[in-house]
């Protein structure tokens, strides 16, 4: 499949609130209800963006890989492919995913970070080797060499959303620093566990970030989110002129040296049906008029951030982003996704 044919979803369950949450109480039967209700309602839908827990297969990997080979055999079955989210970044103040957090990353920073030398090589561990890299070793290792030539995987994405903050356009920052040495590790340790599909990191709203990454990703990812309320003065994507800019300069990196880009998450939310369905539109116009696919975020109600109404939890300044309500209904006029499938 061409990346410019990619027309999807990120999908997270409805019955948790957090990557552990979800994984740990993994609803096999409740998943293949939700993606079975996403297929019949957008037929298009050929790629799935389907987030992990690398806590969950921490506490039992036995259980998560199962769980993981298992979902995956859902997908199949409705003709999507998968891009995995192995690890994520983004952490949410209202309704927080999980993740990994800076001090794992950063040397000194805590107790289990006492070295220099934290993700130096992605080859075997030696005796004085850091525990966190000895977990998230494994969690890939293990992982990946199970599905390293599966058909069933588009491609794998190494973090969501990495460098989310001022420091990525400080090349000197220690913590800039530190996160790309881990993710230039996790993908030295992808490709050791024999990985055949591309690599791809879900960057933040900002190029500097896509710039950041992209010597460690085949396919360039970014999520182009039109913030239509407005967010900090860092950044002007609440603009159509500003969110145009983004898009064309993000092209003409991606251009620039020579590699596919792709829309990991995009469409920002709305509690307003019919807004949300404009920012829609418009969202999905301009991806598709420069040749950009997209896995929209996200096809179904969820307790995770973003992805339910009121009713079900705290709500953020991203409003409401699903597609699909709790009961499996499309919200109001977002059949229009459908307009914009792949001929």
């Amino acid at each position: 499949m061409r990346t410019r044919d990619v027309h999807g979803f990120n999908y997270a369950g409805s019955w948790g609130t957090s990557g552990l949450d979800l994984w740990q109480h993994h609803d096999h039967g409740l998943m293949a209800v939700e993606v079975a209700r996403g297929k019949a309602a957008f037929p298009g839908w050929n790629t799935a963006r389907w987030w992990l827990s690398h806590e969950a297969f921490q506490r039992d990997p036995r259980r998560f890989l199962a769980n993981l080979e298992a979902g995956l055999g859902i997908f199949a079955g409705h003709g999507i492919a998968v891009v995995p989210v192995l690890f994520n970044r983004w952490r949410d103040p209202v309704c927080d995913f999980g993740g990994v957090p800076l001090d794992h990353l950063l040397p000194h920073a805590s107790a289990w970070s006492r070295t220099d030398d934290l993700f130096a090589d992605p080859g075997a561990d030696g005796p004085g080797t850091a525990p966190v890299q000895r977990i998230f070793r494994r969690y890939l290792a293990e992982v990946v060499a199970a599905h390293a030539d599966d058909e069933r995987i588009w491609a794998w994405d190494l973090c969501n959303e990495p460098l989310m903050g001022a420091y990525v356009h400080d090349e000197r920052s220690p913590l800039r620093i530190a996160e790309l040495r881990w993710l230039e590790w996790c993908r030295g340790v992808v490709l050791g566990a024999g990985a055949r599909q591309p690599l791809t990191v879900g960057n933040y709203a900002d190029v500097a970030a896509l710039r950041a990454t992209e010597p460690i990703s085949d396919v360039l990812g970014f999520h182009p989110y039109w913030m239509w309320q407005g967010i900090g003065p860092e950044t002007n994507v609440h603009t159509h002129a500003g969110f145009e800019a983004y898009l064309d300069e993000c092209v003409a990196f991606a251009r620039s040296v020579g590699k596919d880009l792709y829309a990991s998450e995009t469409v920002w939310g709305a509690r307003d049906d019919a807004k949300h369905v404009e920012v829609m539109r418009y969202t999905l116009s301009r991806l598709k008029e420069r040749g950009i696919g997209y896995t929209v975020h996200a096809l179904h109600h969820s307790g995770v951030a973003d992805l339910h109404r009121d009713t079900h939890g705290p709500v953020g300044h991203p409003e409401w982003l699903h597609f699909l309500d709790a009961d499996g209904t499309v919200r109001a006029g977002h059949e229009a996704f459908n307009d914009f499938a792949p001929a």
